[in-house]
């Protein structure tokens, strides 16, 4: 890939696309100066972004129809911080974590204490893996999704014990039942105290200070101790690389994630060297085609073309679509690309598709370059600098200049639902 291509491919696989005219300023840096600023922004000087909701005081225990605005306002100041926010791998960092630990809102039921859990996850999107699970752990949001707040030492409860090493750090296969007993037992006596602001609390009284074997490792008694145990097993290194690799990448050869492994665990679990070697692997030729979920989508799309869609629309669009942010189906996380390929979400694109062109001004650069039939131009708009597939222009070559209300709308409609434009 040349410069251009390279800084088009970090933007739609990185982070949340460009406006138009970016990809010019970026291609101007370089590369290498690009991926400075996405997996190490305090050192390239990209001011840090503040909370997506930092003006945004929820009613904790607001009525239905209060609640549902305000479910609403949240996830659209959210996706709004996608389009805008300085630090673009990061909040493509935080997406990936939220699909990893994949607390669900409907479960939480607490707008406040799901804000504050995603929060965390953007806060140390590049930061210490080990930070990271150590306060995720003790999270309100966590403790409530996964039973852990009503965990006790006569009764421990052995959904996060599992869950910890299943899906956030071991994988299949590298620890026993005994194992997951064993965490149960140490992570017993945190509360929620839902009445004093969802404030979480150790209770001695609730925990069973037994000194347990986990992993082979005896005395392990507290979250601490589970914690520094579980993370020092050489498993987590390979399984987060290759998670994360998956995420960005697509298919990789086990040997690549094993070198990035390597550079995850040299690093003491630091998550910013280990993203630069996920896309510099990319950048490498490693990886194969990946289908992009709705939701990078739809801002990438959105911030392409200006459109202006009213918030409860695009939220309506990403639920038939099938994705809707803090609304994971299930412990495991969003669906992968089988789920984005089906009949159902296909329609739901072509009609998001429809709806984003007409809302797009009359003066965006996307917009008359579909009326006036330059496919290349469209094409790098929209992030593909090397052109649209032969089938994609035939499509568009079919549609005609006048086809919806307005010049363009009709083939910029087309190109938004095209099958380039589902690949990442």
């Amino acid at each position: 890939m040349d410069t251009r291509s390279e800084i088009a491919w970090l933007a739609r696989r990185a982070g949340w696309g460009l406006d138009p005219g970016e990809l010019d300023d970026l291609s101007t840096l370089g590369t290498s100066a690009v991926l400075d600023r996405l997996t190490d922004p305090d050192s390239a000087g990209v001011s840090a972004s503040a909370s997506p909701w930092a003006d945004f005081e929820p009613d904790p225990d607001p009525a239905n129809d209060q609640r549902a605005r305000q479910n609403l306002a949240a996830t659209s100041m959210w996706l709004s911080h996608f389009s805008t926010g300085s630090r673009q791998f990061e909040n493509g960092l935080a997406w990936f974590w939220h699909g990893h630990f994949a607390v669900s809102a409907a479960v939480v039921n607490h707008l406040p204490a799901m804000l504050g859990h995603l929060e965390l996850l953007r806060a140390r999107a590049l930061g210490n893996f080990r930070e990271m699970i150590r306060a995720v752990t003790v999270d309100a949001a966590m403790l409530v999704f996964l039973d852990g707040a009503s965990s006790t030492g006569s009764s421990p409860n052995e959904n996060y014990g599992r869950e910890l090493q299943e899906l956030y750090t071991l994988g299949i296969g590298n620890y026993t039942e005994d194992d997951v007993r064993a965490a149960a037992v140490a992570l017993t006596g945190y509360v929620v105290r839902r009445r004093a602001g969802w404030d979480v609390r150790f209770v001695s009284q609730r925990h069973d200070p037994t000194p347990q074997t986990l992993l082979g490792v005896d005395g392990v008694r507290d979250v601490d101790t589970v914690v520094d145990t579980v993370l020092d097993h050489p498993a987590v290194s390979t399984r987060i690389a290759g998670k994360m690799a998956s995420h960005f990448l697509g298919s990789v050869s086990p040997s690549t994630v094993d070198e990035m492994a390597s550079v995850f665990a040299d690093s003491s679990l630091e998550i910013a060297p280990l993203g630069r070697a996920v896309l510099e692997a990319g950048l490498a030729g490693e990886g194969t085609p990946l289908v992009m979920a709705p939701v990078p989508w739809i801002v990438q799309v959105m911030r392409s073309t200006g459109a202006v869609v009213e918030d409860r629309m695009v939220v309506a669009m990403l639920r038939n679509m099938g994705q809707v942010p803090g609304l994971p189906p299930n412990v495991g996380g969003y669906p992968g690309a089988s789920a984005w390929l089906s009949s159902s979400s296909t329609a739901a694109r072509f009609s998001s598709a429809g709806v984003i062109a007409t809302r797009t001004p009359d003066d965006a650069p996307v917009l008359t370059a579909a009326a006036d039939g330059r496919w290349d131009d469209l094409a790098d708009l929209l992030l593909r600098p090397g052109g649209f597939g032969r089938s994609t222009i035939d499509a568009l070559r079919d549609v005609s200049r006048q086809s919806g209300r307005r010049p363009g709308v009709g083939r910029l409609a087309l190109a938004l639902a095209s099958p380039d434009m589902l690949i990442a």
